[in-house]
Parts: C-alpha cells; structure tokens; sequence
C-alpha cells in the first residue's frame, strides 16, 4: 500500500504544471527500468566517491543521467564508439558526434564543458586541465575520457558545477526543480539562459528506440529523472 502511494504521489508530481501527460515510468519501462536500476545500484559506491569530490548531490547527478541507462543498449554503444574512434578522432564532430558510453554523452558535450571549465579558476584546484586544441590528439584523448565511466562521472559533475555556477538562481528551486533543470540542461544543451532552459523542461524529445520512426513514443527527458529522484527520496 506504502508503494502504491508513492507511485501515485510520483505521477502527480511529475506532470504538475506542465503540459505532459501523468506518466508511471517504471511501468512504462518496466524490464529496462529494472535492469537501469540494479546497474545504477551497483555503481553508486564508485560513483558517489567522484560525485562527493566535486560537491556536487550525488543522487541528483544519478537522476540526471538515468534516463540514459534506460536507454543504453551495449551493441549500440560499441558500435557508436567504434563509429568515433574512426571518424572524430580524425575530423572533429564534423565528421562524427554519436552518443558514447553508460551516461551517452557526446564528444561535443565535452568539448563545451572543457572549454567552459578552462575559462574558471577550478582548473586550478581540481587540477584538471584539457587541451583545448583542434588536434587528433586533443580529440583522440577526448574520446579515451569519455569511452572511461569514472571519467564521464567527471564530466557530469563539471557539467553541474558550470550550471549552477551559470544559473545562481538555479539554487533557489526546490530540489525537484533543479533535477528537472539540470536534466533538461542535459538532455538538450546547457548552453543558454535560466529561462531558455526551463522553457525546454517539459518538451518531450527523449525516446527508447534504436532509431526513431512514426510509431515511436517520445517522453519528456526531465520527467523521468524527476520521478526517479523522487523514488530515491521516497518523496
């Protein structure tokens, strides 16, 4: 009964006030959500470890990219990684962008955070510096960072320092509203003002589909990472 309450609870929060419909993911989702959870589960010693360092809320950087673990297929990635190393080492995004890895980021989400990590002084006391240059190597490296988990768990936590760093306001939202702000900063571009990114929050971009056609599903990206929050919260 509990259970049925929070699920209840979590389908209401997670349409209010916005023009998506009441959604239960983890039906939805069903197997997928399961096997997302359980590897979630048994990453989350390692990955709260590099999540802790950089300050950032581990379970709202997990919620941020879990929708991206429901998505994850293993051939594709291999495939897209393989796609990579071939083609963007060789020519930049221009040649090549696919998603890579558990959190399927992509090299030009990358570029972005490294170059807007570069221009802060947290460069100096993380100690992490990124060669900037259009170079096979600069790129080649790239991809060797983005192709690691713990690598890409850093990404993700400069990713939220550089957007709230940004968006100060960001931190007077509930703590629903900033998951809800961040994934949609994610899933779609953190490139932008406050107000250009909550005007994307409720969009329905994301799908589950190896390609997408005229009978896919699309979901709004923010949503589920807002009720997967809300579930590890226990509202």
């Amino acid at each position: 009964m509990y259970l049925q309450v929070i699920t209840t609870m979590l389908v209401w929060v997670c349409s209010f006030g916005g023009h998506t419909e009441p959604r239960d993911f983890k039906q939805i989702f069903k197997n997928n959500w399961t096997s997302a959870e359980r590897y979630v589960e048994k990453q989350r010693q390692v990955w709260n470890v590099i999540f802790n360092a950089f300050s950032v809320p581990a379970d709202l950087a997990v919620a941020v990219v879990f929708p991206e673990q429901i998505r994850y297929s293993a051939l594709q990635n291999i495939m897209e990684t393989a796609a990579i190393k071939a083609l963007y080492v060789q020519g930049g995004t221009r040649m090549a962008n696919f998603s890579i890895g558990r959190f399927q980021m992509k090299p030009s989400f990358a570029e972005e955070v490294e170059r807007e990590w570069m221009q802060t002084e947290w460069r100096h006391y993380y100690g992490i510096y990124f060669d900037l240059s259009d170079s096979m190597e600069a790129r080649r490296a790239r991809i060797r960072r983005l192709d690691d988990v713990q690598w890409q768990c850093i990404y993700l936590s400069l990713f939220v320092k550089l957007l709230y760093r940004r968006c100060p306001q960001l931190a007077k939202d509930t703590a629903a509203e900033q998951v809800r702000f961040c994934a949609t900063a994610y899933n779609v571009s953190f490139k932008g003002s406050y107000g250009e990114i909550r005007g994307k929050s409720r969009k329905a971009f994301f799908h589950t589909d190896f390609m997408a056609s005229s009978s896919t599903v699309y979901y709004a990206y923010p949503d589920i990472a807002v009720y997967y929050y809300l579930l590890l919260k226990h509202v």
